[in-house]
């Protein structure tokens, strides 16, 4: 039986709460009871996070990594402001971040650090495949390194200065790479991007909007469709394929038939309005009202706001594209051309002078004003550049000993 039928034992009216504190209790203890069992330490791992100038350990309550399909979700974590529980441990720079870790060395601070701050038996988190080798292979801490991490390692990217305050490069504020479970429910909508796309901070806050929107929206999936069953035994009507909008409406027509709805012309036939209306007074002691009404005003509200941000996405991500596109048609242009940016058809050119001029130049005397070759014996060459060549471009660089100035005639 739903929540939101009717029990005989119970009042006629049970109260519903806006916020899900139980739920979220229930469900956030069954999540890190699977990290745990899988991770250890009560759920939580360490992290080793790469930022420009260095290197981060971070703890993380990684109770979401475990779930199916993780890396949907994990990103949304992120966005505004974080809901993911994380915490600095130690951060460090590093000149030369290659030298540091790579797939045959681990350099003795990096090793230092790792042996510092992961506790021992505890689980890393690392963004590379090589670090997660390297680690394993010459410090011994068992690493994670999966899709649902990197989307974690993005998240941390987009909130860098929150996190890891110490980090005091310089961060790109135009454009973020896109994050694959951002870029799957963006598709979803029909937007059509691609991972390759940079994305501004704000289509991720509008990306994250649209995350909520659902997730409120979801949440509600399993009472709702219990509770539908009564709209097919008692009008006959159907509603396998409706989503929860036009369900959670047609519920409320039946609980307050005299209201007004919004949008339920545009929901429903004329008929089926009439019929749903008709039948509202079967539906007492078989349906709570209140609970109805709410989880209503709540998935409406939802979807308008959803629809609201749909709408400012639309905008953003088609300059996006337009940038994309753009930078693409460029770069497909600049490999068609030799050299240093030069077109085809200059090369041409300028093979062409330079055979006509190589040409003349074999027909040129030698000047009387040009330095004979036993004077330019005297001087004692220390370094040649052989760079004046027809036949390649270049310069001609000649030097001349101190000792030797105004010896030529």
């Amino acid at each position: 039986m739903s929540e939101w039928e009717s029990d005989p034992e119970a009042p006629n009216l049970l109260p519903i709460s806006d916020d899900d504190d139980e739920d979220v209790v229930e469900e956030v203890t069954s999540e890190q009871g699977t990290a745990a069992a899988l991770y250890g330490f009560h759920g939580v791992i360490s992290v080793l996070f790469e930022t420009p100038s260095g290197f981060a350990i971070l703890g993380y309550d990684a109770a979401k990594l475990p779930e199916p399909e993780a890396w949907k979700h994990i990103w949304a974590d992120f966005v505004n402001v974080p809901k993911a529980i994380v915490w600095l441990r130690a951060f460090q720079p590093f000149e030369d971040k290659l030298h540091a870790i790579n797939a045959a060395h681990v350099c003795e601070e990096l090793d230092s650090m790792l042996k510092k701050h992961v506790v021992k038996g505890q689980l890393l988190a690392v963004g590379k495949q090589v670090y997660k080798t390297a680690i394993e292979e010459h410090v011994g801490i068992n690493c994670l390194y999966s899709l649902p991490v990197r989307e974690l390692m993005w998240g941390l990217e987009i909130q860098m200065r929150r996190f890891v305050p110490e980090e005091k490069s310089e961060l790109a504020n135009e454009g973020f790479q896109m994050s694959k479970g951002m870029g799957d429910l963006l598709n979803r909508y029909n937007f059509e991007v691609n991972l390759n796309m940079v994305v501004t901070k704000r289509i991720i806050e509008m990306a994250g909007i649209v995350y909520e929107c659902d997730r409120c929206v979801d949440k509600h999936n399993n009472s709702l469709r219990s509770v539908a069953k009564h709209l097919l035994i008692i009008s006959g009507v159907e509603t396998k394929n409706w989503d929860l909008l036009k369900l959670a409406t047609a519920l409320k027509i039946v609980c307050y038939p005299k209201e007004k709805i919004p949008d339920a012309r545009q929901l429903f036939p004329k008929q089926l309005l009439k019929t749903l209306k008709k039948d509202a007074h079967r539906y007492k002691n078989k349906i709570l009202k209140l609970p109805c009404l709410e989880v209503y005003k709540e998935i409406h509200n939802a979807c308008k706001i959803r629809l609201e941000a749909e709408e400012v996405l639309d905008r953003l991500i088609t300059q996006v594209k337009k940038a994309h596109e753009a930078e693409q048609a460029s770069k497909a242009a600049s490999d068609h051309q030799i050299g240093h940016g030069i077109n085809p058809a200059k090369i041409a050119e300028l093979t062409e002078c330079h055979t006509m001029l190589s040409a003349n130049r074999k027909e040129r005397q030698i000047s009387q004003t040009l330095a004979p070759v036993d004077v330019l014996e005297r001087y004692t060459q220390i370094s040649s550049y052989p760079l004046n060549m027809t036949i390649s471009p270049g310069i001609l660089s000649m030097d001349i000993h101190p000792l030797k100035f105004g010896t030529i005639a």
